[in-house]
C-alpha cells in the first residue's frame, strides 16, 4: 500500500496544514481526500484546513468531506478578506447537503490565526501545502505577535515550518502566468510577498506539471465522485492539486517522482507573472516530472478509490 511504504521511514506522523480555494476546480476535493486518507493511515497529522476563497457553502462542504473520513475534528478556517460575493461553485452545495454538522462560515476562525495556533501548538516542524490562492500564507508571514504566540509570523514560520509547498505559477518558461498567482490583486501581491520574505524552503508545483494528467471522475466512490460530477467533469480533471498534495506528504522529490530546480523565484505584484533565476542551493525550487504521466495518475486514482474510512 502506498501510505504504508512511506510510513516505513518515519518515526511519527508529519504535522501538515492544508490551504485551498475550494471553488474554481474540483481537484481541490481530490487533494483533500488524499490528505485525509494519509492522516487516517498515520502518515501525516492534518492540523488545520484554510479556505482562501469564501462562498456560502465553503465551510460546510469542506466539513462534509472530512466527516466522510471520520475526521470531523480537524479545524477549518476562512479568509474573511476573500469573500466571493455573487460567485458560484458547482460542487459546494452538493457536498454540503450530504452532512448536517451545523458548521457555518461564521463559526470558523480567521484562517491565518488558525495557522498560527496550529504552528504554536505543534511539537514538530510542519509542512504547509496550499493548492489555491496564496494570501493566507502571506497573512501568516505578515502576522504580528499575539495571544497565540509571542513570535511574529516570520519567526513563527522559521521555527515551526519545514517547507511551504504551493500549487501555483508556470515555471517551464520565463514570465509564466498561472491563475492562482494572477487572478486577483490580493493573490498577486501575496505571491510576490511570499517569494520576497519566506524564511523556509519554498517549493512550487506549476501549471505545466499537472495539466496533462487527468484523474478522478464521477466513478470515484463517495463525495469525491459527487464533486467531479457536480463540477461537470465526469471523466476527471487535470491533477494539479492532488499532485501537489502527494508531493507534500511524500516529503522527498525523488520518491515522489520529481527533480527540483533550485534558485530564486519572484512574482510581479502587478501582473502575477512569475520568474525564476536558477541557483544551486537557492531558497526556492520548482518541480519537474521525472516519471511517465501514468506513474502519477495511477497513484492518485488508486488513493481516490480507497473507500475504507477510520471512524
Amino acid at each position: 500500500m502506498f501510505f504504508d511504504d512511506l510510513k516505513a521511514g518515519r518515526e511519527k506522523p508529519v504535522p501538515l496544514i492544508f490551504g485551498t480555494d475550494w471553488w474554481t476546480d474540483c481537484d481541490d476535493v481530490a487533494a483533500l481526500h488524499i490528505l485525509l486518507k494519509a492522516h487516517n493511515s498515520g502518515l501525516i497529522d492534518l492540523k488545520a484546513i484554510g479556505v482562501n476563497s469564501v462562498m456560502r457553502h465553503s465551510a460546510p462542504s469542506v466539513k462534509a468531506v472530512c466527516e466522510e473520513q471520520g475526521l470531523s475534528q480537524i479545524p477549518i478556517g476562512l479568509d474573511s478578506k476573500a469573500k466571493r460575493r455573487g460567485a458560484f461553485c458547482l460542487y459546494q452545495k452538493t457536498l454540503a447537503s450530504y452532512y448536517k454538522s451545523g458548521l457555518t462560515n461564521e463559526s470558523c476562525p480567521e484562517a491565518y490565526k488558525l495557522y498560527r495556533k496550529a504552528l504554536a501548538e505543534a511539537d514538530d516542524k510542519c509542512v504547509i501545502v496550499d493548492v489555491g490562492f496564496p494570501q493566507i500564507v502571506a497573512e501568516l508571514l505578515r502576522s504580528e505577535p499575539d495571544e497565540i504566540s509571542g513570535l511574529d509570523g516570520l519567526r513563527l514560520t522559521e521555527s515551526k515550518v519545514r517547507e511551504i509547498v504551493l500549487m501555483g505559477g508556470r515555471w517551464d518558461k520565463q514570465e509564466g502566468r498561472e491563475y492562482n498567482f494572477f487572478a486577483y490583486k490580493l493573490n498577486r501581491e501575496a505571491a510576490a510577498y511570499i517569494c520576497e520574505t519566506c524564511p523556509v524552503p519554498l517549493t512550487f508545483l506549476g501549471y505545466e506539471v499537472g495539466k496533462d494528467i487527468v484523474t478522478g471522475g464521477k466513478d470515484v466512490p463517495g463525495l469525491v465522485g459527487a464533486a467531479y460530477e457536480a463540477h461537470l467533469s465526469p471523466r476527471g480533471r487535470p491533477s494539479w492539486d492532488p499532485m501537489t498534495a502527494l508531493y507534500a506528504l511524500t516529503g522527498d522529490a525523488e520518491t515522489a517522482g520529481y527533480k527540483k530546480v533550485y534558485g530564486q523565484a519572484s512574482v510581479d505584484p502587478a501582473t502575477g507573472k512569475n520568474s525564476f533565476v536558477p541557483r544551486e542551493g537557492g531558497p526556492h525550487a520548482y518541480l519537474v516530472k521525472e516519471k511517465e504521466d501514468a506513474f502519477y495518475k495511477e497513484q492518485i486514482d488508486a488513493i481516490l478509490r480507497m473507500t475504507e474510512a477510520k471512524r
